[in-house]
Formats: C-alpha cells, structure tokens, sequence
C-alpha cells in the first residue's frame, strides 16, 4: 500500500505527527463547548397574538382565521396548528426538512404584515419567532423565596437579572412570578357623566399630556441648542392635575371623575417554591456557548450576592449539574471500555502489540476532537454517546494489521519488511471493512426534521472517528511497528492453541455436514423470531428510564377563579410532604409556567406543579414508582383534568398517545371525543387520559340594537369599546419609569363593573343628548361560551391524549384502535393517531430505507472488491445472523424495541458484523490463490483469522459491556471505583444492547455459517462452470 510505504519510510515525522496531534487533540477536547441536548433549531415558526378580553370564539373569527389565510400559501409549510384562547391565538407553523428557519421566519413575517389589515386595530403586534432547543430553553433557573413582601424579592431579582445579563454568554435573564406594576385611572362614571366629559376626551388628553416633543436646534452667538418638550409625567400625581374641560366657568381635572393610583395589574398567576411565594430568574445561553463554564460564572455572581437573612435561594434547575454529571457517566465509560479493550489485547498480543493496537483509541479520538473543534461541534449527550459505541470499533483496523505484521515478523522477515508486506495484505479487506461501516452511517445523515437533527450527531462523530482510526491504521501503525514491533523467537513454530484446533475441528465437521448445519441456523434463526414475537415487551420511540422531575398539572374549566384554582395546588402540596425523594416543588398557578410548559394569558383556571427528585443515588425508590404513587395520591379532583407527567428525554414529540378527531361542528367534536374517551378509558395501561376540549366559559352576550344605536349617533365599535372600557379596562398610554415602561388603564372601579344589573346602571354618553342606559341600545343573551378552539390545517380539531403505564405504546394501541373502529364516524370527520405513534411511522419508515440504502451501499462496495455477486450475498448473511443477537437481547434484558435506539442499533450492526466476513473470506480466496484446495483454503482462513476476528468482536462488545451491564469505573476521584450508571446509561442502553448482543451472535455464526456456505458457493460455481464454459475456462469462480 503506497500510503502506508511512504509511512514506513518517513516514520521519523509520522512520531513527531503523533505528538502534535496528542497536544492538539488535547487541547481541543478541554475547549470544546459543553451542553447537554444537541444544539438544534426546531422547524418550527411560531406566531402569537394578543387581544386582551377577547373570547376564544372571537379570538378564532378576528384573529387565527386572518392569520391562517394569509399563512397558508407560504412555501414549504409541512402542517399549521392553532389554538384560539381567551385573550390569546397562538399558530405554530412546521415547516419541511432542509429549510432554513431564519428564512422562513421571515417568510411568516411578511405574510403576518399583509394580514394586519383584516385583523382588529388595537390588537397588539403579532409575535414572530423561532425555537433553538440549544439557546431557547433555560439552562439554569433559580428562586429567590421567603415570608417577606413580594415587591422586595422582585427588586432583590432584577438586580440579579442586571448584574447576570451583563455575562457575554446569557441571552436572557427572565423574572417569573412578579405581579406586573399598572398605573391605573379609575372612572367615577355617574361623575363623568355629570360632567358630560366623553371617554374619548379622557383618553385623548392623557396621551397628549405624556409626550415628550423634540423641536429641533436653534443657533445663538455661534453656538447650538437643541429645544426639548419633556412633557411625560414623572410622578403619578401628575395625571390627576390633567386639565379635562371646563364647565360652567370651572375647570374640570382627571381628578375630578376618576381616582389614579400606582398599583399591580389584577392577579394572573402564584408562584410558590415548598409552599413559600416566591420569584424566579429563568436564564437562556446564547447558542454554542459552553453552558458549563457559563452556570459556573452565574454561580459565581450569586455566591457573592448577601441577601437578606429571610431570604432564601434555590437552585430550581441546573443543566451545568446535568450536563457534568452525563458527561462524567459517558467519560466513565469511555475509559471503562478502554480498560477492557486493553485487557484483552495484552491477553491475546503481548504487551507491545496491545500497545501499539491499543493507542487507536486515544489517537482516533484526538483527531476526531480537533476534527470537531475546526468544524464548531459542541460537546453533548449524542457526541459523546457515539464515542462510547466508537471506542471498541476504534482498534478493529489497527488489530488485523498490526496481527499481520506480528506473525510475518514471527516467520523472520525485518521489521520494515514485515511492516510493508503486513499492511499491504490486508489493506484492502481493512478499507473495505471500514467503508462498509462508514456507509452504514451515511444514510442516517439524511434522516429528516427534528429527529434528525438530534440524532445525526452520531452518525456525523461515527463517520468522523472512524475515518480517523483508518487513518491511524494505514498511517500511525505500520510506522510505528517498522521500529518497534518484536516476536518472541518461539512464536513462529509454537504449536497452535487448543481453542484454535477445537476450532478447527468444528469447521471441518460443519463443512463435512453444510446442509444439515445451513438447516440448523436457519431453524434457529425462525425459533428466536417466534420466541420474540411471542414474549417480546413490545415497542416504543424512546427508551423509559428513571426521570429527574415530573409535573403535575390540574385544569378546570375556563373562568374558574385563581383561588379555587390555587386551593387544589396547596392540597397537593401537602401531598407531596409525605414523599421523602422529592427535593422541592415548584408551583405555578395561571399565567406561563416557569418551567416552559403550560399556562398562557390570564389562565386562572389551570397551572402547573413542578416536582424534583432527589439524586439518583439518594433515591429511596425508583422514580417511576414515585410518580405512579403521585397519580394515585393526587387522585381525582372533581370537575378538573389531572395530569402527572414524567421528564422525557429526547426532542419533544408529543404524547405517547395521542388521537386527533377533526370536523366542523364543535358539538358533534364534542359528543364523539366523549364517546371515544368513554370507550378507551379502560384500556389496560393508558393513564392520564384527557381532552384538550375545554369547558366553555359562561358568557354574556349583549347584542346591540342597531339602528337605535345609529339614531343615538352611536355605532356597534363604540359601544363595544366603551363596555371593554368599562369592564376589561382600555390602555390609554404608557408610564416610564427608567428603563421600565406601565401601562396607564381606564376602567371602572370594581363596585360599578362587579354586577349583574351592570348594564342598568352604566350610562354611555351620546354625541348630542343626555346619556342613556346601556341597557337601553340592546338586549342581553346568557349562553355558553368556548374554551380554547384548537386548529390542524384550518380545520377545527379535538386532541384525546394519554401516556403509557407499565405497557408498550404499540400493544395499547392495539387495544385503542378496533374500539374506536366499532363507533361510527360521521361524515366529513376524521380520526388520526399522532404523537409518539406518527414519530415512530415516521422515524420507522425512514430507518428502514435506511437501512436499505446501507444494505445497498454495502453489497456494492462487496461486489467491486470479490468481483462476484454471490459471496456479497453471503458476507452480507452476517447481518441477518446479527438480528438473532439483538432479540435475545432484549428478551434477556426485558427491554422494549425502541425505533430509534434499537433501529439505529441494527443499521450500526449492517456495517459492523459484515467486516469478520470479509476477512474471513478474503484469506479463504488468498490462500486459494497459493494453490491450496477450496476446504483447506477456508480451513487456513478460519486458522489464520481466528484470532482477529475474535479480537476485534470482542473488543467492540468489551467498549459497550459497561454500558449494558450498567456499572463502569468512577475515575473523576481517587481512588477510582465501580459505580452505577445513571439516567444516560439507561438512554442509550438499547441500542448498546442490540449492537453488543447482535454482534456477539453474528461473530459466533459467522464463523461456522459463512465458511460453510462459501464451500457451497465455491462447489456451485465450479459446478455452473463445468456445466457452461468451455472446458479451458471451467473453475472454481465465485
């Protein structure tokens, strides 16, 4: 081999090459970025409009259906959901694969301007943006709590906020659970009246009044100055003194009709941290920033900061702490895998040679480091996962060569020569094996949305490392051996290993037999699909493991009050008390969720329970069991939906089930949910089963009179107005404060707004006349109203969702459907399962294309090094062989097949297990070649490949072993020790399962299978050959 030569002989700068890349790869792995989701942008816009005292019905009218129609000729949308709510409409815009987000932002944008026209004049500005999962989500949240007033824990947070936003790193410091301060001008209506001063007017001249006027520069004796008209009120007094009008000789001030006073916005939303209220800084990084060395900054700022002895601070959630911790763990075994991997080799090699195999590893690993570095790759879960599956593959190359050069220099070739003609032998078998590999990976760079780019990290690292450890092969090793390489003089005429000749043995007898032991292989083969297919766990996207947190979350029906609301969450405080794993709870009542999940404008009627557990070391009882003794603990809340939901690791995808039923008629949506729900809701294993179809809210409806109205000289929009005024409130200008801006309210004080005759008594003032009643412009129509109206592609839609206890998604499902089935559907409506169920269609279906696009690529890159079809065929019988291993071991482990994790596990098994056969095979055709016979070429290759093959299985189910075993070697303290893995191990597990089970089947048969139907293959082409070449061209071909 040309490369590996041009080694041999410039080995003098091929060390020194090893030592730059040792300090660079060094380097590059302590300053790689640390976080612990990948850095990814979800394709995903979201739009979000505000309209304060707007029913969902109207929300949906004025607002979503605008929105939508406008939304729906942008280029490359893949789905449209909203939800119209009171006060708010949310649209959440998916877009395709491969297109660039920042683009299509701006594409929403520009449709978002051509709707505002149809859309209401005072709603406020349509909210446009993006998600990164990297920087949009918060990496540290912290809660400053205790009996003391709530504006003080409010200032005591902004100057935190102030001082943490200066960090280079933070994108957003964020304060929850503070009261919003509102200026507020209360109407004196039977005054205002009196006075016959218009609302207009009152709102006109506060506005007027608050203003501040640049008048340009005026020049004087050479010199510049610029006139200024500070008019905006600097203290709250000043807006009682504005001059209204003037009646009867008097001035009439704000005064006069109205009471204005400094005060908070009416309450939204509680927060309390173990039953204490409390105020939360939620702090987001800026994308590719190091979160770890960035919470350590923070940490460090807080360390520093004396608060008031009644004042505590918790840290509510740490990604740093998570982060380390998974970095640690996947660190843990990384060099656990190494230590096994070395063990063997000296076992098998010797000292020496497992040096030179073993240092593979570290140097494949530093050039894939600084290969990183230059290419901006952040250091998360994926990578450093793909480095745990990568460790034990690393050496496979390194083993065949440096055993080949081995056992030349034992038959008394030079080290150089013994260098050159090793790495020559097996140079193509070696490149081969690990194209075969690489192109097992390739197709997964393809693979498409959100899940795509949260897993193609490993296929990406994969690619990367591996690559590198051919390079260190084909380089690093030959030149490294052509100086340092050594055999003992007894090797070459040592007499085989007892396992090499009972191997040896068992080759000759299976090749003596080939029908009978193909028959039996196969009848094993359909034996372990039965056996799986009949005790199998069943499926699932994401493998379960142990959660750090879960989340309780209670919603009644719109309009319920805050208190009744938070009364419920205070019980389920108490609750909580009796469980000793959980380390805090965190409670959130209306408003948005601290945590990022739930709650939305003015939603009294629903909040959230955080709940943290205690170390996973320090747990009492597997969290799982925790949360199943929550649900029944909480039990049923009468007239509210209760859920209690664990953490998910992964990107999000929804429910585990989940049953969207679309149509038109919201009653006949309605009647079929609770038809379905009533049918499902004894399914075996489905938990926390509910309808995202709200109760509707009571309503008032007060239809106007309108040509009364008109002959009053009053219109519909202004006595809508003037009722919103007098009820919700109306926004008449903005209070500065420094850098903090209020708004300025008008409504009416809550005697006059509170009552059911309030219609009676309110008096809206007419242009040219004594005011009237409002009672007198129309009739009032009590009704039910809406709750939030969600959308799927401009179509109304109810969501059934419900997660999954102690069963398989795929088996509730099984049970789901032909119930539903039996109900009649009716026409124009349509029954869809989304959630995890369309992610594992969607992921299932891409990972079996996948998969034969792998298979593919490989049988190619096969037949253009045997030049034959048929022996690709059989090196390829190795990777069905494999799936022998994978299901005994999920049986053995009790472990469910994960789409993701396991299927990803079987593509890594196609490139891996074909790389013994093609060994195997090409020393068979080798030694054929010499002149030996077809049996005793394939007797010399099994021999001769024994040990490599054995070697370089072994040392890649050695690299996972402590991964599924669960335990590896704690080697951030000293003295090191053996400890239990943790949540990651748990994640990836499966796929480690199936990659260490499968392999160990398929080497185990390869051995035996694969030679034994290479004898048949070369008797069947010789036999094609006898029978239709002539007779000089008759052999043996493959």
């Amino acid at each position: 081999m040309i490369l590996s030569n041009y080694a041999i002989k410039f080995h003098v700068a091929v060390l020194v090459f090893v030592v730059v890349l040792a300090l660079a790869g060094t380097v590059s792995y302590l300053t790689l970025p640390r976080e612990g989701a990948p850095d990814i942008t979800i394709p995903y816009v979201f739009v979000t409009a505000y309209y304060e005292g707007t029913a969902p019905q109207e929300m949906e009218k004025l607002v979503t259906v605008q929105l939508e129609k406008q939304l729906n000729d942008v280029e490359g949308i893949k789905e449209v959901r909203s939800t119209s709510a009171e006060n708010v409409a949310s649209i959440v815009i998916e877009f395709m694969a491969g297109e660039d987000i920042e683009q299509a932002k701006q594409r929403v944008k520009d449709k978002v301007d051509l709707a505002k026209p149809d859309l209401p004049q005072d709603l406020d500005e349509p909210v446009v943006d993006a998600f990164n999962f990297s920087s949009d989500y918060p990496v540290y949240i912290f809660a400053l709590s205790g009996e003391t007033e709530p504006e003080r824990l409010k200032n005591l947070a902004e100057d935190l906020q102030d001082r943490i936003e200066r960090l280079t790193g933070i994108q957003s410091a964020d304060i929850a659970g503070v009261r919003e301060r509102e200026i507020r001008v209360e109407i004196d209506l039977p005054r205002m009246i009196a006075y016959q001063i218009p609302l207009g007017l009152v709102m006109n001249r506060i506005a007027q009044e608050n203003a501040t006027v640049s008048a340009g520069n005026i020049e004087m004796a050479g010199d510049k100055f610029q006139v200024r008209i500070p008019g905006e009120f600097q203290m709250v007094s000043e807006l009682r003194d504005i001059l209204l009008a003037e009646r009867g000789g008097r001035p009439i001030y704000l005064t006069d009709i109205a009471t204005v006073s400094d005060t908070y916005k009416d309450l939204s939303s509680i927060s309390r941290l173990n039953g204490e209220p409390c105020v939360s800084v939620s702090l987001k990084k800026r994308a590719g920033v190091n979160a770890v060395a960035l919470i350590r900054q923070v940490k460090e700022i807080l360390d520093g900061t004396r608060l008031p002895p009644e004042v505590k601070l918790t840290e509510v959630m740490d990604q740093s702490d998570y982060i380390k911790s998974m970095i640690e763990e996947l660190e843990n075994n990384i060099v656990s895998g190494f230590i096994l991997v070395v063990a063997v080799l000296l076992v098998f090699l010797g000292v020496r040679n497992a040096l030179f195999v073993g240092m593979a590893i570290p140097l494949s690993l530093l050039i894939g480091f600084t290969l990183m570095a230059i290419r901006g790759t952040t250091l998360n879960m994926i990578v450093l996962f793909s480095l745990v599956l990568a460790v034990g593959m690393l050496v496979d190359n390194a083993i065949v060569i440096v055993e080949n050069i081995y056992r030349l220099r034992t038959m008394g070739l030079s080290r150089a020569e013994a260098a050159r003609r090793g790495a020559s032998e097996v140079a193509w078998p070696v490149i081969t094996s690990t194209l075969t590999t690489l192109v097992a990976f390739w197709p997964l760079l393809f693979w498409p949305d959100v899940m795509g780019q949260f897993m193609g990290f490993l296929p990406r690292t994969l690619i990367l490392v591996l690559a590198s450890s051919l390079f260190v092969a084909m380089v690093i090793n030959p030149a490294i051996c052509s100086v340092f390489i050594q055999a003992r003089p007894r090797d070459a005429g040592e007499r085989p290993h007892w396992f090499v000749t009972g191997y040896e043995r068992l080759l000759r007898a299976a090749l003596r037999h080939r029908i009978p032991v193909l028959l039996l292989g196969f009848a094993f083969l359909i034996l372990s699909v039965q056996i799986y297919a009949r005790y199998g766990k069943g499926v699932e996207l994401f493998p379960e493991v142990e959660p750090r947190n879960a989340t309780v979350s209670v919603k009644f029906p719109q309009g319920t009050s805050i208190e009744r609301t938070d009364e419920v969450f205070r019980g389920i405080e108490r609750k909580l008390t009796a469980f000793p794993d959980v380390k805090f709870t965190l409670t959130t009542v209306g408003g948005a969720s601290q945590m990022g999940f739930g709650g939305g404008a003015g939603a009294t009627h629903q909040g959230s329970l955080y709940v943290e557990f205690v170390e996973a070391a320090q747990r009492q009882t597997n969290s799982l069991l925790v949360i199943d003794a929550i649900r029944k603990d909480v039990g049923v809340v009468a007239g509210a939906e209760v859920t209690v939901a664990q953490e998910e690791e992964g990107p999000p995808t929804g429910a585990p089930v989940s049953i969207e039923i679309s149509g038109d008629d919201f009653e006949t949506l309605e009647q079929y949910a609770a038809d379905v729900m009533r049918e499902i809701e004894t399914v075996p294993g489905l938990v926390d089963l509910k309808s995202d179809l709200e109760k509707a809210l009571p309503e008032i409806q007060f239809h106007v009179d309108r040509p009364r109205a008109a002959l009053l000289g009053l219109d519909t929009a202004e006595i809508g107005q003037f009722l919103r005024m007098a009820i919700y409130g109306t926004e008449g200008s903005r209070f500065r404060a420094d850098e903090d801006e209020y708004d300025i309210t008008l409504r009416l004080p809550e005697g006059q707004r509170n009552t059911m005759n309030l219609l009676d008594q309110v008096f809206i003032p007419v242009p040219a006349g004594a005011p009237v009643p409002l009672s007198s412009l129309g009739r009032l129509e009590y009704t039910g109203g809406r709750g939030a109206i969600q959308r799927k592609q401009q179509k109304r839609v109810v969501t059934i969702t419900g997660n999954n206890q102690g069963r398989g998604v795929d088996k509730i499902l099984a049970d789901v459907r032909p119930r539903i089935a039996q109900l009649p559907l009716p026409r124009g409506y349509a029954i869809e399962y989304t959630g995890d169920t369309e992610e594992m269609r969607e992921s299932g279906l891409f990972l079996m294309k996948a998969f034969g696009v792998a298979a593919g690529l490989i049988l190619v890159i096969l037949v253009v090094q045997f030049n034959s079809v048929l022996l690709p065929l059989i090196i390829f019988f190795s990777v069905i062989l494999s799936m022998i291993g994978v299901m005994w071991g999920l049986l053995v482990f009790r472990m469910r097949f994960g789409v993701i994790m396991t299927g990803v596990g079987v593509i890594s098994l196609a490139g891996i297990v074909v790389n013994n056969a093609i060994v195997l095979i090409d020393c068979a055709l080798q030694r054929k070649a010499e002149g030996l016979s077809s049996l005793e070429a394939i007797v010399a290759a099994g021999r001769l490949r024994l040990r490599p093959v054995l070697l370089t299985a072994s040392t890649t189910v050695l690299g996972l072993l402590p991964m599924v075993v669960g335990y590896s070697l704690e080697i951030h303290q000293w003295p090191p020790k053996i400890i239990a893995g943790a949540e990651s191990s748990a994640w990836w597990s499966p796929m480690a399962v199936a990659v260490l089970f499968g392999l160990t089947a398929a080497t185990m048969l390869t051995l035996v299978l694969v030679p034994t139907m290479f004898s048949l293959a070369e008797d069947f082409s010789a036999a094609l050959g006898r029978r239709f070449l002539p007779a000089d061209d008759a052999g043996p071909e493959s």
